[in-house]
């Protein structure tokens, strides 16, 4: 066995112990304290029985604090120790910043500031960078473990939230001590936080346009004869709205100047991309009574940006979807035209503010950065063909 393994193995020992203890002495208490965890949704025993060791308190002391006191006499020195060790250890939320699947994960305690590199089997093969974690990281000398950790993680948008209401519970925006968070008070609001984000889940946010339509990345495909070509670039620039890019590719303008479509040739194919059900409703009704006669096979494909998330979210090892050069390129431009557009959109995750004005100012950069990271989170997601480098996104608001 490795030393962690040691270690982690001495620790279940010794939560047990410090548990049975605990159902002696403080019975009543335990199960009030049992009752109040299982009414968090996902709790389990690999959370919530270090919890009852290590963070809760029992006749107004800490649990550790009383089994060391009655029963520290009758431990070895080996465990003693790390019972020591167990008393700097702190809960906190924690950003993976890097994982080496099967033996190690990077983590930044996103309230004290501390980094950590955790030697981590389990954990290691099922979060993945940006992800957020609730868990207890502790020190044993130059090697630092997860001693507790809640099943499920949130993504950076979803964790926003939390930390933001734990911030105000400490009355600090900036890094606290770890000290701060060995506080009872402080581990039940990061619980109550985490279990209302979880519970949100059931209920995704709505991305819609500026026309307020639900986002729904739609291509429209038609086929032609290639010597006619000619001819349908010449009744598209008749369309009112239309904006020639190049001899192949077309801009739809509207009214309000806001890009609404995109149109793309390539040898005998018409390509039609927007961002909705009604624009691309709109835009192929415009194309087909313009280019009337020439026109032929039409396909229709969708794109849902949150569904997608969702499958590959729970199902990493699903295979992507089929694909090709074409789809990808056509993909890949009607990203770039989101997100152009996205920058000046007032979004609800920033208080009603575009990401270019939230990143004037300090609290709507810290929003940013977790829009941001859910969005490549999102994107790493993809293959590699339909990934928007979110680099640019970064760039463009100075992050």
């Amino acid at each position: 066995m490795t030393a962690a393994s040691l270690l982690h193995a001495l620790d279940q020992q010794l939560v047990v112990e410090m548990f049975q203890y605990a159902g002696r002495v403080f019975g009543d208490e335990l199960q009030e304290e049992l009752e109040a965890l299982e009414t968090h949704p996902s709790m389990s025993p690999v959370f919530g029985v270090p919890w009852i060791a290590y963070v809760s308190e029992f006749d107004g002391r800490p649990l550790l604090d009383s089994f060391l006191e009655d029963l520290g006499d009758s431990l070895r020195r080996q465990e003693r120790m790390w019972l020591e060790v167990q008393r700097k250890g702190w809960l906190s939320i924690w950003e993976v910043v890097a994982v080496d699947s099967g033996r190690s994960i990077d983590l930044r305690d996103v309230l004290t500031s501390e980094e950590r590199h955790v030697h981590e089997v389990s954990a290691s093969k099922s979060v993945e960078r940006h992800q957020l974690i609730l868990a207890r990281v502790v020190d044993a000398g130059s090697m630092s473990l997860i001693c507790g950790m809640h099943p499920l993680a949130l993504d950076p948008l979803e964790g926003a939230a939390v930390i933001e209401s734990v911030r105000k519970l400490l009355r600090r925006k900036t890094a606290v001590t770890p000290d701060r968070l060995r506080d009872p008070k402080v581990a039940w609001r990061m619980l109550f936080g985490w279990s209302d984000a979880i519970t949100r889940r059931g209920t995704p946010p709505r991305l819609q346009n500026k026309d307020g339509d639900p986002i729904l990345l739609t291509v429209d495909r038609w086929k032609f004869d290639r010597a006619r070509s000619g001819e349908v670039r010449a009744r598209l620039a008749k369309i009112p709205g239309a904006s020639p890019s190049d001899d192949n590719t077309f801009d739809f303008i509207d009214a309000n100047d806001v890009l609404t479509g995109h149109v793309e040739i390539t040898h005998h194919n018409l390509n039609a991309s927007t961002n909705s059900i009604a624009r691309a409703d709109a835009l192929r009704a415009q194309i087909e009574s313009a280019c009337e006669g020439l026109l032929r096979s039409h396909i229709r494909s969708h794109q849902d940006p949150l569904a997608q998330w969702d499958e590959m979210s729970s199902s990493p090892s699903a295979p992507p979807p089929p694909s090709s050069p074409e789809i990808d390129s056509v993909i890949s431009k009607m990203k770039e035209r989101h997100y152009t557009e996205w920058l000046t959109k007032p979004l609800p995750a920033l208080n009603g503010k575009t990401p270019l004005e939230a990143a004037r100012t300090k609290s709507g950069r810290a929003q940013l950065e977790a829009l941001v990271k859910s969005i490549e989170m999102m994107e790493s997601h993809l293959p590699a063909g339909e990934r928007y480098d979110v680099r640019k996104l970064r760039e463009a608001l100075g992050l």
